[in-house]
């Protein structure tokens, strides 16, 4: 079986797993949601708030419950790891955009080849820290969190663009429905992140 077929059905068993993970625990979904929504409003807090979410799903996951106390236990050790992934994520993106407005008004050629650089850098970061947070969540130390989810990208370059793909795709109909968009949208999209990578970027020893 070729990765691009491999990836596409890992990628449809994770999205069809995230949704049938959802239905059957309606609840702390929905509860998981909307604290990712409130926790995230000062901005400053989004990392935190995403890690608690991750955190939060993989509890859901495998005991069927939120595990509060494991969930403080993991942000205790990571609040710290999570802030910087976050400002991480928002740094690539905003050089791409930088770059690609001068590239628009000034037509300067060098800073349109530099924005182009800049957007697949800002994606490619985003997925790594993304599944970084997966990891985190799981008890990966930061630089295994870090560096497998660069590896496990790398690896799977088919999945690496559905990734994304699937989420922003995710993220437009949870908006269309718009309630949709702080009830379900967090706990869908870290569910599908956490199950298309339960078994790849599992902690040595688990």
């Amino acid at each position: 079986m070729t990765e691009s077929t491999e990836g596409t059905l890992s990628v449809h068993r994770a999205l069809a797993t995230a949704f049938r993970t959802v239905y059957d625990h309606p609840v702390p979904m929905v509860a998981i949601s909307v604290g990712w929504v409130l926790a995230s409003l000062p901005l400053v807090t989004v990392g935190p708030s995403t890690l608690c979410a991750y955190a939060a799903v993989r509890s859901v996951r495998e005991k069927g419950y939120v595990n509060r106390p494991e969930i403080a236990t993991t942000l205790r050790n990571h609040w710290l790891d999570a802030v910087l992934f976050s400002g991480l994520m928002a740094v690539f993106p905003v050089i791409a955009v930088l770059y690609m407005d001068q590239f628009i008004t000034a037509g300067t050629g060098y800073a349109g080849l530099f924005g182009a650089v800049g957007v697949y850098l800002a994606y490619h970061a985003w997925v790594v820290f993304a599944l970084a947070f997966v990891s985190l969540a799981s008890g990966t130390d930061v630089v295994d969190a870090v560096t497998n989810s660069y590896r496990w990208s790398v690896e799977r370059p088919v999945v690496t663009v559905l990734v994304g793909i699937v989420t922003g795709t995710l993220f437009v109909v949870c908006t269309l429905l718009t309630i949709a968009l702080p009830l379900v949208f967090p706990a869908l999209a870290a569910t599908f992140h956490t199950e298309l990578t339960a078994d790849s970027l599992r902690p040595v020893g688990n």
